[in-house]
């Protein structure tokens, strides 16, 4: 091998899955169905870019563009992206896009490193007149150039950002940089993951500490958008990331916004975080992230990219590992939480309960006004994004006893709502005693009894249980228990020192945390716990103090892929139960009238054990391609035009949104249907 592949390593491949994924796409411009490579992928993931982000008019882009260059013959252009409604010639033709298959690099490369890569581009730049902008990508790393063009020479210019449609490339050199494009889902989550390989890799910092980095640039380019558009400092213009003097700007416009931020924001990070890189790796890093408006920028996409590097910073140990996301959502859709009520995860981590929540609340937001996230103006959904971030300051309330994991949940809210909320460090099993820094503030702020709801994903253990006495000696279920004569279970006042699981405590204060009568649980817990005969006493509490409004029995493989990275960490099956909390009055009863509970069975949830996606299939096997309808942003003439299209599309096989649908029928009609 030789020096320059180095930092290339092969992903080993795994067994094959009986549901093997159809080796095809549906090309985004076409609709049509084409075999998949790995380049045509790229080239896809960048046209999403174009269409999504940037907001190019799809009519202006044609793929594997064969220009008639003098003395060169018939040269392929993978995107060709022309003026605006005219024909596709080379006269017309504006930028160009390189892809190529791509490796996978332990390390980013510089520009000088990836050099021979981009000669292709750059010489197709100088070669056709009317280019200006040429981008390179393998799906993994993208380079920008812009040519300038003198009477004497042609010569490419490394670029930070590309302008929107319509700029002019004498934009990318004025004070503010170029406008700022809303991300869409993969976007935003690629360029974090950039970052973080940047720090990772190149610059060999661990997860937490390459997390902190990430964290205090996250937390300036916040508070940049709540500046005004003439003092904003998240910024970058023409090749300021390629030069010394750039980049010594860079960083002292980012510093300037980080002090500024950590005023706007006092409780937000704890002591000793702080921005630590030199100017060139600030650059890199500021390069990724000051091209996208996150005012503009779907709060489910931005805490699905936060989530993308966050998660790293949770080890497993204890059964902990981060929610996954659908998972969440499910919870989050099943409860309902609007805008004025409370809801506190009380085993926090990364946010994931919290962040789906605040996704939830800011489409309430949007339908008050009318509109749907796809549909609504700029104005509107920052409006939307301050009644959410108002929400957050006041609902959203949360606590862990891990202090690294309390400013990644704030950080988690902060870049999804634009608010981090109120989370405590705090150890939920103990409180409101404890001597963390968190009790003295949170004793008044989320006092048992005060949740309207509680969304959880406790630590699930059969090893680590707890045997702490001043612990055990808060809970019922930290007793032992033994049947009665009614063919229940009593308490025997004596602790169950023999240990138990950290999950049944967490369960008991869920319940105790929600307001008696009217307080509801979302709770994953371990399919064991629901069915092992040791366990039935837990499950005669649980219906002695709570209505079971649903129970969902959950498949392995989202969370066999949320638990991969943590090495030998293995997944339980798990179950999401919603219970509502009895008050006084109903536990007076020793007998409730019967009541109807909402059960489904989940068997897909769009990914299978190694993370690839699943797709809906007919029943002979064949992937299904459905005509729906879509909104697209297109730039012209200087303003955002909202454009209805339809596309071919294949969709996720995901049982989770509908049994989050059909949970909503039924509290509705008491009745599912099929």
């Amino acid at each position: 091998m030789s020096d320059q592949d180095d930092d290339i390593f092969e992903v080993p491949e795994e067994p094959a899955e009986e549901n093997e994924p159809d080796n095809f796409f549906i090309d985004i411009l076409t609709g049509n169905k084409e075999s998949a490579s790995p380049k045509k992928l790229v080239g896809q993931k960048a046209l999403r870019q174009l269409i999504e982000s940037y907001g190019f008019d799809r009519g202006d882009l044609e793929v594997n563009y064969n220009p008639k260059i003098p003395g060169q013959g018939r040269r392929r252009i993978d995107i060709a992206i022309f003026r605006p409604n005219m024909e596709h010639t080379n006269e017309n033709l504006q930028r160009i896009i390189v892809c190529r298959n791509q490796k996978k690099r332990d390390k980013l490369r510089s520009i000088t490193e990836a050099e021979p890569d981009l000669r292709e581009l750059t010489e197709l730049m100088e070669l056709i007149p009317s280019v200006t902008l040429g981008m390179w990508t393998n799906g993994q790393e993208e380079f920008l150039f812009q040519v300038e063009r003198t009477r004497f020479e042609v010569r490419p210019k490394p670029l930070g950002v590309w302008p929107v449609p319509g700029e002019r490339t004498s934009d990318l050199d004025r004070t503010g940089g170029v406008i700022q494009i809303s991300a869409e889902a993969e976007g935003l989550e690629d360029a974090l993951l950039r970052c973080r390989q940047y720090l990772n890799r190149n610059l060999g910092l661990d997860h937490k500490d390459s997390f902190k980095q990430l964290a205090v640039l996250m937390l300036a380019k916040m508070y940049d958008e709540t500046r005004p558009t003439d003092q904003r400092k998240f910024w970058i213009k023409g090749d300021e990331p390629f030069t010394d003097a750039g980049q010594q700007a860079i960083q002292q416009r980012i510093n300037d916004d980080i002090r500024k931020a950590k005023a706007w924001q006092p409780g937000l990070l704890a002591r000793g975080w702080d921005l630590t890189l030199e100017p060139h790796e600030t650059a890199r890093l500021v390069t990724e992230l000051a091209r996208y408006s996150l005012s503009q920028t779907q709060p489910r996409y931005r805490t699905g990219a936060f989530r993308a590097i966050a998660r790293s910073v949770m080890d497993g140990r204890e059964g902990r590992y981060p929610t996954p996301l659908n998972v969440a959502e499910m919870a989050v859709q099943m409860l309902d939480p609007k805008p004025g009520e409370r809801i506190m995860d009380c085993a926090s981590g990364t946010g994931t309960f919290l962040g789906m929540a605040a996704t939830h609340v800011f489409r309430q937001q949007l339908a008050r006004l009318g509109t749907t996230p796809d549909e609504a103006s700029p104005e509107q959904l920052l409006q939307a994004q301050n009644d959410t971030a108002a929400w957050a300051a006041s609902n959203a309330l949360g606590c862990d006893i891990d202090p690294f994991l309390v400013v990644t949940s704030r950080m988690n809210l902060l870049f999804t709502t634009g608010n981090p909320g109120r989370i405590f460090r705090i150890d939920a099993r103990t409180f409101p005693d404890g001597d963390l820094d968190g009790v003295p503030a949170a004793r008044p702020a989320v006092p048992l009894g005060s949740m309207d709801m509680v969304l959880l994903n406790p630590w699930f253990s059969t090893q680590d249980t707890v045997t702490d006495s001043s612990i055990l000696e808060r809970y019922d279920l930290g007793n032992n228990w033994e049947r009665d004569e009614a063919g229940g279970y009593r308490n025997t006042g004596n602790l169950n020192t023999g240990g138990v699981p950290p999950e049944v405590l967490f369960l008991e204060r869920a319940v105790q945390w929600v307001k008696p009568g009217t307080g509801r649980v979302a709770i994953l817990l371990p399919d064991g716990l629901l069915g092992n005969p040791g366990d039935e006493y837990v499950r005669w509490w649980i219906l002695r103090h709570c209505e079971v409004m649903a129970s969902v029995d959950l498949p392995l493989e989202p969370f066999k892929v949320t638990v991969k990275e943590y090495g030998g960490v293995t997944p339980a099956l798990s179950s999401l139960l919603l219970l509502r909390r009895r008050s006084q009055n109903e536990l007076i009863k020793t007998e409730y009238p019967e009541y109807t509970v909402f059960m489904a069975v989940v068997d897909r949830a769009g990914v299978d054990a190694r993370g690839n996606m699943l797709f809906q299939r007919a029943p002979d096997g064949e992937e299904l391609i459905f005509d729906e309808e879509v909104i697209e942003r297109v730039r012209a003439g200087g303003q955002v035009e909202v454009r209805r299209t339809t596309r071919r599309l294949r969709r996720v096989h995901d049982e989770l949104p509908v049994v989050a649908e059909k949970y909503k029928d039924f509290r509705a009609t008491g009745e599912v249907t099929l």
